[in-house]
């Protein structure tokens, strides 16, 4: 078969129905057989776009994110999405069809001297296809590395002068997967935790799968355990549950709980220092739970360590706790917190548009934040009820992520309500994409915080140095524009009208631009509960 046709039928063998795929003059002749399978093919209006739907795509759906990439300047444009996708362990496949290696040096079209170091340090790996008997194999390889384990990018460079090629159909295509460890020491475990009054659970995105649920409520609801998560782990649970008390970086009682625990339990997550120790997160006892052992001791030293699947220990944990109630008064806690909180909806603007849009929208409604003075609050008091519906992009913490993203969530659960929230400096090199919006019809809704500035370095301006205005910015009316593009709009300058037009005008079910415009306000991590 042709090489062309070994690329789809690994699409096909593998159930990937949709890709991200920005086409050039190296990659034309896939076109015919990409609509010939079917393969939704969604293109974007820049490589760096495209990355960040795929982005999106994988963290809502549990699948691999593919994309479809052409040499030159159009692989260069997605380095900052295996960025963000190797800084959060997110499975993506860049494609990559590229020139003919044997014409280097020659001043070819699109000429780069082994163009896959670019990725080495923010992929898995890559692999490079020499010839005609390693393409099937060297796909399979990528495509199974990209899921096995600590999840996320791998890249592929294929010869484009390979597509018109007949290539051979044999190899090891599917490579098995890398088994991880079990845990097996529940006495060590039991003595661990032997005479431990006030344990406490907190959980990253290797715990955000749906069995976890059950275990977890019945777990820490028997036994009376806190369980607060990382940004990233928002939504494992209910955040509305008793037991449950949002991100480890809140002040106020969340802090209390964290800094007065006599042993943490952390599960899926890596303990980064951007997810706990810059904001002044205190762990004094650590049992670190997490799919390898790359994390251990890096920010926090752990005293008792648990490599490998999540589920078994989930299951052995439940064991070793079993009849056992602890010393935590949920109920009290919980109500202290919810007091907290309703002095923040007292004094702060920036939590009361948080809670304003929570609670204008429809409960299953995926949210995808790109880092912004709103997103901040969210990340810290935003409560998800829901897995994978709150997305925010903290592996390398890009800008330029909510309006892409959302385009591949909404792809990714076409049933559910998608709203892209998006700074005024986050969205308008993105904008562009509204064309892919428009023409593909995909409904994806978009809130732009309009300040006029890019807000958090405005913030800090003020507060470190004094200085006003040196982060503003000059916006478009972002409303004329989305209509430009053929999208409804509507602008809010109140946040009465915020709340009407996000329960009145917005349908969920077509494109929609809500623009509302408000002040700079002090992030969380300066504003005193």
């Amino acid at each position: 078969m042709l090489g062309k046709q070994a690329i789809i039928d690994f699409l096909v063998r593998h159930t990937i129905r949709d890709i991200f795929y920005l086409p050039g003059i190296h990659t034309l002749s896939l076109n015919e057989g990409l609509s010939a399978k079917n393969i939704n093919v969604f293109v974007p209006r820049h490589e760096a776009n495209m990355a960040f739907m795929a982005d999106g795509f994988a963290r809502v759906s549990g699948k691999i994110g593919v994309l479809i990439v052409t040499p030159g300047p159009g692989l260069g444009n997605v380095v900052t999405g295996c960025m963000e996708a190797y800084g959060d362990d997110i499975p993506l496949l860049a494609i990559h069809i590229d020139t003919g290696r044997e014409e280097i040096g020659k001043g070819i079209l699109h000429e780069l001297v082994e163009p896959e170091n670019m990725f080495r340090y923010v992929t898995k790996k890559t692999f490079s296809v020499h010839g005609r008997e390693d393409l099937v194999a060297k796909l399979d390889m990528a495509y199974n590395l990209a899921l096995t384990a600590r999840r996320g990018p791998v890249l592929i460079s294929i010869p484009y002068t390979l597509l018109e090629k007949e290539v051979s159909s044999q190899g090891p295509r599917e490579i098995g997967f890398i088994p991880a460890e079990q845990f097996n020491d529940l006495v060590g475990l039991e003595t661990v935790l032997a005479q431990k009054k006030r344990p406490i659970i907190i959980g990253g995105k290797t715990l955000m799968f749906e069995q976890a649920r059950p275990l977890l409520d019945e777990i820490c609801m028997n036994s009376s355990i806190p369980f607060l998560t990382t940004t990233s782990g928002k939504g494992i649970l209910d955040e509305e549950n008793p037991w449950c008390f949002g991100n480890i970086m809140q002040k106020g009682v969340a802090k209390e709980i964290v800094s007065s625990a006599d042993i943490t339990i952390a599960i899926g997550t890596r303990l980064r220092d951007v997810d706990a120790k810059r904001r002044g997160v205190k762990i004094r006892d650590l049992i670190h739970v997490d799919i390898d052992d790359a994390w251990f001791n890096k920010n926090y030293p752990a005293s008792y360590k648990v490599p490998g699947e999540i589920h078994p220990f989930l299951q052995d944990f439940k064991h070793a706790v079993q009849g056992k109630t602890f010393d935590w008064p949920l109920n009290e806690l919980k109500e202290t917190q919810r007091q907290e909180r309703q002095k923040l909806q007292d004094i702060s603007l920036g939590f009361q548009l948080m809670s304003l849009v929570k609670h204008s929208i429809p409960d299953n409604t995926t949210t995808i934040w790109d880092l912004n003075l709103m997103a901040y609050w969210a990340e810290y008091y935003y409560p998800v009820r829901h897995q994978h519906t709150f997305i925010m992009p903290r592996g390398i913490s890009p800008i330029f992520y909510a309006l892409p993203a959302a385009i591949g969530a909404k792809i990714a659960e076409p049933e559910k309500p998608c709203l892209a929230i998006c700074g005024d400096g986050g969205i308008l090199p993105t904008v562009a994409e509204l064309s892919t919006i428009r023409k593909h019809n995909i409904p994806v809704v978009i809130l732009v915080f309009n300040n006029n500035s890019f807000g958090i370095l405005e913030d800090y301006m003020r507060a470190t140095y004094s200085l006003e205005g040196i982060m503003s910015l000059e916006n478009p009316d972002f409303v004329r524009l989305a209509s430009a593009f053929g999208i409804k709009g509507k602008r809010a300058k109140t946040l009465r009208q915020l709340r009407t037009i996000l329960r009145d005008s917005v349908r969920w079910d077509e494109p929609f631009l809500l623009e509302f415009s408000g002040p700079v306000f002090a992030p969380p991590w300066r504003t005193q509960p």
